[in-house]
């Protein structure tokens, strides 16, 4: 079990929540940071399938869907049918069948806002996260041991590919985004995982290495926030924000593996398993919860301010929370029980 993974999957999606709550679309705060959580996400995404896709490869796929698929179907369908019902409580999403069919497929497709996201809005991730399961999977039938190599070789060539044949097709241009660096970056965490491990001994008597991967911690975890605040508009994202994600995943990683320096607080596992849930719904419950109820919020006193994030950042834990428990874990266990 890596614990740190669970911390940092918690600070991620609750950094998405704090953007969402303090952005344009919410209470306006000068500092609206925390939407690069993403990135942090797709470089863990990227270690964590390198790291099982190559000590467990039976199955694969199949084991990625029953971990992505339920509650992504469930919360789709559940928005679509909030959508056709009341529509005047949603700005940008409308009930279109064939998008919910594209949405539900995990395929890119414009929207009535003529951008690329699905119904489940924050199912824009979910569309890279397919892509790279399916890519991982050819690669893992290609060769086991290999495939992370396999399936990054690939993305970058795509990614290249598409680049050099000058598309407009959009679905192409979707899957062309540099962002999907971020998963390369992420097996790349693996291999330096898989190195350091084989020498954990030796690396845990190199005198400062302990405060080097400290210092690396919380430093990639500040220059991302203030990267985000200050070049959002002007650098490539997957430099300012892809970079600062590899090495807090890595030195977290290697921190709990060669110095035994874990998070193993219930409260924040818990959190991490429901992280999956937070990031999906959060938009719909922080949004809901400021228009209906706190509609002036945005001309609050600071402190006031403050009070009202954590407590929808503490709200939408517990609904995550409630649903993991109650939902999520109990669909998985029965597909897991009857598929694999």
């Amino acid at each position: 079990m890596l614990y740190n993974l669970h911390l940092l999957r918690v600070i991620a999606a609750l950094g998405v929540v704090y953007f969402h709550a303090t952005s344009v679309a919410g209470l306006k705060l000068d500092w609206d940071v925390g939407s690069r959580g993403v990135d942090v996400f797709f470089v863990i995404s990227g270690f964590i399938i390198a790291y099982i896709g190559t000590s467990k490869p039976d199955q694969f796929f199949i084991r990625r869907l029953i971990r992505v698929v339920p509650f992504y179907w469930a919360a789709t369908v559940f928005v679509f049918a909030m959508v056709s019902v009341a529509p005047a409580l949603f700005r940008t999403t409308t009930a279109s069948a064939p998008h919910l069919v594209y949405s539900l497929l995990f395929l890119p497709h414009e929207a009535a806002n003529s951008e690329m996201l699905p119904t489940l809005i924050l199912g824009w991730s979910l569309n890279y996260e397919m892509f790279f399961y399916v890519w991982f999977a050819i690669s893992l039938r290609l060769s086991p041991r290999w495939s992370p190599v396999i399936c990054g070789g690939a993305l970058i060539a795509l990614m290249l590919l598409l680049h050099a044949m000058h598309t407009t097709n959009p679905i192409a241009l979707f899957y062309a985004r540099p962002i999907i660096l971020e998963f390369c970056y992420g097996i790349a965490v693996f291999y330096l995982f898989q190195w350091c491990s084989a020498r954990r001994d030796q690396l845990a008597q190199l005198p400062g290495l302990r405060w080097l991967l400290l210092a690396f911690l919380v430093g990639g975890l500040i220059v991302l926030n203030v990267f985000e605040e200050y070049y959002r508009d002007t650098l490539p994202r997957h430099l300012v924000a892809g970079i600062p994600s590899f090495f807090i995943v890595a030195s977290a990683l290697l921190l709990e593996r060669i110095y035994g320096m874990s998070t193993k607080n219930r409260a924040i596992f818990l959190l991490g398993e429901a992280s999956y849930i937070i990031y999906l719904v959060h938009p719909y419950i922080i949004f809901t919860v400021l228009r209906v109820f706190f509609k002036h919020a945005a001309d609050w006193s600071s402190p006031a301010q403050a009070v009202l994030i954590a407590g929808l950042l503490a709200l939408v834990s517990a609904i995550a929370i409630a649903i993991h428990v109650w939902f999520e874990k109990p669909v998985m266990a029965f597909l897991r029980a009857r598929l694999t």
